[in-house]
């Protein structure tokens, strides 16, 4: 591997990754100080539930499945289905509350941060994204297949981690949601 690449997977290991979860135990600790349920409510936060969702399954695939032009193509879908999840979940957000301003500060990260991780990825694999753009003499591997090697331990930690910091806090977010709709 060359330092370029070590570079890349250090940063996306070390930096992008607890800097994603940092942004999600930081807005899900904002809707509660906001107290959405009584606000934009489950609308909202089931929109937080899919791009959990959506973020979880891609960073998953990226540390289990080879580099592939599929796999490639199929975390751009992903970002994208993300992008328009975040835009109704302004939406909705904005047509029942304030958003102050360090929550758009920590939205604008959680908005950005999806794609600063594919281009990583789309960079660690040039040859399958040079295929993706079609140029000559580079053949798109359209398969999707695990790792001879994945990163087990660190995907472990960082799943646990996830799970603590963000799963299970928006999944509060919406059990709080659901009661505080039950009640009116």
């Amino acid at each position: 591997m060359d330092d370029t690449a070590s570079l890349l997977r250090g940063l996306l290991a070390f930096v992008w990754a607890p800097m994603l979860v940092a942004a999600g135990v930081l807005d899900w600790a904002l809707h509660r100080a906001q107290r959405i349920e009584f606000t934009a409510g489950i609308a909202e936060s089931a929109l937080h539930l899919a791009m959990l969702v959506l973020v979880g399954s891609a960073i998953l695939a990226a540390l289990l499945l080879e580099s592939t032009a599929g796999l490639l193509a199929g975390l751009m879908a992903v970002v994208l289905l993300h992008d328009l999840s975040y835009l109704a979940d302004l939406r909705v957000a904005l047509a029942k509350r304030r958003i102050p301003i360090l929550e758009q500060w920590v939205h604008g990260f959680q908005h950005l941060l999806p794609w600063a991780g594919l281009s990583c990825l789309l960079a660690l694999a040039p040859d399958q994204t040079l295929a993706l753009l079609q140029q000559p003499g580079h053949t798109a591997d359209w398969a999707l297949r695990f790792k001879a090697d994945p990163p087990w331990t660190y995907t472990v930690v960082m799943f646990v981690i996830s799970m603590l910091l963000n799963v299970l806090p928006f999944c509060e977010e919406a059990w709080r949601s659901v009661r505080a709709a039950e009640r009116r």
